[in-house]
Parts: structure tokens; sequence; C-alpha cells
């Protein structure tokens, strides 16, 4: 099975409006991403040459008007901020520096070309988008921290979510074009003038909908991965749609449909790419997985900003990364059956390779999420030898009390004795999710570089199966586009 080079799905995504004069610094202190233009300097006397470019941030954004989102990556070596009006990716956190959840965060509106979302642009407005799945626990969550904020927090159910993927080089070079030319921007008055450039010249959208774009996002936790857009109306393939809802075609401008095409998909293909590609999502994982930032690559994904100052669960996450060890990371997997081909395929094989009709798809299936997280992983090596194996013991010695020899290592000269001591095993893995033979696994980073070959047993009924287990390959991999760490 292979996914399409190209398409555009709706998402089954869930978004929560967060509106009125306090929701810049209500979010900030509840996301991984920094909204207030806050500066901290590292020496109490002193300014870098880096934050000085970025002092007078406080100066140009107002935080009582709807200005933007800040975009920073903080590997950056510029440590650049752009005040830009497209979404960016974050989660949410605890107390404890677990995830909540994650989500992608819209300044709405995304423009105001031509006035027509006046009325939104008059005070701070966010949209917040997350799976369904997590729609009651960040609605408590955000309740329980709103006390007395000046905000009003609202699930807008009239609003729809896209996604368009295209894995041609000309359109990866096309996104690169595309944010130098509009979103390059530092404040939030030439971020708004670009944005509504950008609709004007029908760079992406016909403009005739341009009331109906209220969000738009560049995929960036891969660079240039995607593109997501919010719309007030539902996008359809008829071409003879009502008044309720836009045919899909039509709203891409006639520019962008001639360098590329638009074919419709299923949000099913848009989840596959994300395993092929090692994106992972929290909603991949069983439900109540306990997870850390730094486990989900969120570092790696642009959702991160290192010196905001205090938000929910934000010691732990800073000390981690101050630490400079980060020991455990979620990779992208492979499953396989287990014999001499594919084991000689599997360890040279790069990439992940999506296969609907692997007869392992089959066994796995039936393994449901919480199931296959509980099972025990361990490397995969032709040399059986395991150190969880009870040692030798040396050679008894002579009790000189008349009774029966211990051995020289026993614990005591009075001729007790004890049995071998086993070490209990350790998981190398702790499986999160599988969709048909690929998957996602939580493994320490130096298992990682020392081997990519693993097994599990399965509860199987299947013949050649020993004491009702079964014996499954798993191939992990680090993606191409991690950055490379320094060895420990």
């Amino acid at each position: 099975m292979r996914i399409p080079q190209l398409g555009v799905s709706p998402l089954l995504k869930a978004l929560i409006q967060i509106r009125g004069p306090d929701a810049t610094k209500f979010l900030n202190g509840l996301i991984t991403l920094r909204l207030l233009p806050n500066i901290v300097k590292k020496k109490q006397h002193t300014i870098s040459a880096k934050e000085d470019k970025h002092a007078k941030l406080d100066e140009v954004i107002d935080l009582n008007k709807n200005w933007g989102l800040m975009h920073e990556d903080i590997y950056d070596p510029e440590e650049n901020i752009l005040i830009r009006r497209d979404g960016i990716n974050s989660m949410f956190l605890n107390s404890k520096g677990r995830i909540v959840n994650d989500c992608f965060l819209y300044s709405q509106p995304f423009h105001n070309h031509e006035g027509k979302f006046d009325d939104e642009m008059l005070e701070p407005n966010f949209l917040v988008e997350i799976d369904q799945g997590f729609v009651s626990k960040l609605q408590m969550l955000l309740r329980l921290h709103k006390l007395s904020s000046r905000i009003k927090i609202t699930q807008r159910k009239d609003l729809h979510s896209y996604y368009y993927y295209n894995d041609s080089v000309e359109f990866d070079e096309w996104l690169d074009d595309l944010q130098f030319n509009h979103f390059n921007s530092f404040d939030p008055i030439d971020a708004l003038q670009k944005t509504n450039s950008f609709i004007r010249q029908e760079v992406l959208f016909n403009s005739k909908y341009a009331s109906n774009i209220v969000g738009f996002a560049i995929d960036n936790r891969i660079p240039n991965f995607g593109i997501k857009i919010i719309t007030n109306k539902e996008l359809v393939v008829d071409e003879k749609a009502d008044d309720a809802k836009i045919p899909l075609n039509e709203v891409f401008s006639q520019s962008f449909l001639a360098k590329f095409p638009i074919e419709c998909t299923s949000e099913e293909y848009v989840t596959k790419r994300r395993y092929i590609n090692g994106l992972f999502e929290i909603a991949d994982a069983p439900k109540g997985t306990s997870l850390l930032p730094f486990e989900t690559n969120l570092d790696y994904v642009n959702g991160l900003s290192l010196e905001k100052g205090c938000y929910v669960g934000q010691e732990l996450t800073i000390r981690t990364f101050n630490n400079g060890i980060i020991r455990k990371r979620i990779v992208p997997i492979q499953f396989f059956e287990i014999n001499d081909t594919n084991m000689e395929t599997m360890a040279k094989q790069e990439y992940p390779v999506l296969d609907r009709e692997d007869p392992i798809v089959d066994l796995l299936k039936n393994i449901n999420s919480s199931t296959i997280s509980n099972i025990d992983v361990s490397a995969l090596s032709h040399d059986q030898n395991s150190s969880d194996d009870p040692k030798p013991q040396p050679a008894a010695a002579n009790n000189p009390f008349g009774s029966k020899p211990v051995a020289a290592s026993g614990p005591s000269p009075f001729g007790s004795t004890s049995k071998p001591v086993r070490k209990r095993k350790t998981s190398k893995g702790k499986i999160l999710s599988s969709v048909d033979n690929l998957g996602f696994m939580l493994m320490n980073t130096s298992d990682l570089q020392a081997n990519t070959l693993y097994e599990m047993g399965i509860p199987s009924l299947q013949g050649g199966s020993e004491q009702g287990v079964k014996k499954v390959g798993i191939k992990a991999y680090q993606p191409d586009w991690w950055l490379e760490e320094e060895p420990e």
C-alpha cells in the first residue's frame, strides 16, 4: 500500500476559542510557547547582541490587541523571534510537567483583508485545535486556571479543519518561498500587512472566499510537512455546493492550482504519513499514557520556548533541557515476522515501509493498544547469550561445621543456602501504538544507537508459537529530521 503523493483531507479535530483582554497572558501561563514579549537577561547588568534585537518586543506588541503569534526555534543560532499570524504547534502540561495534550494554536482571524474581520480584531483572540478525545480534559484545565481572567472560552463547533500535503520537491521549495516572502515579519503591523497581501495576491486561496478562511498554519513540526486550514464553511468535492458549503477546488486560487493539483483523500492517509515520517501525536498513545514533552520530541518540532518564564509544568521541562541529557524519545518502528530473509532486509532498511498486506498486520490488529504497550521488548540478536540469565556459581567450599558445602560467594559461612538471584528483565522499549505494520515506541536513545532490531512476544494461537506466544520483530528508526545530538 502506498500513500498518495499529495492530498487534502478533513481532520476530526475540535477547536476551542479563547478570546478577551487577558487571553494572551492566560494562554502564556499554560502552553509551552512564548506569547509575552519578555526578555530574559542572561546576566543582570548586561544583555547580549542577540537578546538586544528583541529588547523592544514589548514596545511593538500591545497585549490588549489582536497582535498575532511568536514563532521561534530553540535551535536557531540567530535566536530569531518572528511575529506572524499563521498558527504553530504547542502543548499543555500539568503541574508535574506531564503532557495534557498537544495542539495547534492559531491567531484568529488569520487575516483582515478588506476589513472582513474587523470585529474579531478588536481584542486578543486565539483558536486552540486539539484531538476530539481531549476536549473535556482541556476545558476542565482552562476553567480551573481561568479564575478572574477576562476571557471567554467557547468550543467552536461551526469551524472545520483541513490538511493539505504534497511530497514533491517543487512544493517544498514553494513553501520555503512562501514563508520568506509572506511570513518573515518582526512586528504585528508588518505581519498583518503581509498576511493581507498573501490573501489579496491569491498566492494560495481564492480571495472570493477570504471571509471563510479563519485560520492557517504551515506544519513545520517536520520542515514544510504540509499546511493546515481552518474554515467557517465545509469544503466539499461537489462543484454544485449550496451556500453553506464551498467547492474544494474553488477555495484554492488558480495560480496555486496551476502549480499543484488538489486531490481529496482521507485522514487515514494523513495519519499513516505521520507514522512513516516518525511524527508522533499524543492521541496515538493509549488513553491515560503519561509522557514528558521531550519524550515526544517537542524540542525538535518547534513547540517549545526556553526563555518565556513561568508556565504550568515549566520547572521540570526546563531543568531537563538544562541538564543536557534526554534519555528517552519516541521513535517510529516497523513490525515484521522473524525469519532469515526479513532479518537481512530489515537490518539494511533505512526508512519505515508501510505494507498493509504484511502477514504481521493480521496478528497485530487483534491486540488493543493498552495490551501492546505492556509487552516487554528485548534486543533481537543471533547471539542468544543474555546478561539477564543467572551467572555460573563458583565451586562449593567445605563447611568446617560439618553441614553441606556452601558456595564460596554465599552470604553466610554457617551452611545456609540460597537460590541463584535472577536479575529482573528490563524492557528495551514501550510500544505506544500500531497502524498496519508501523508504530511508535518510547525507548532509550542509547539503545537506539546500539541496536535497531528488537522483538516482543504477543499472545497467539497460530501454529509454531511457543507456549501461546508469537515472537514479532521490531525495527526502530531515527528520523532523518532529528537534530544530531552530542554523545553523552
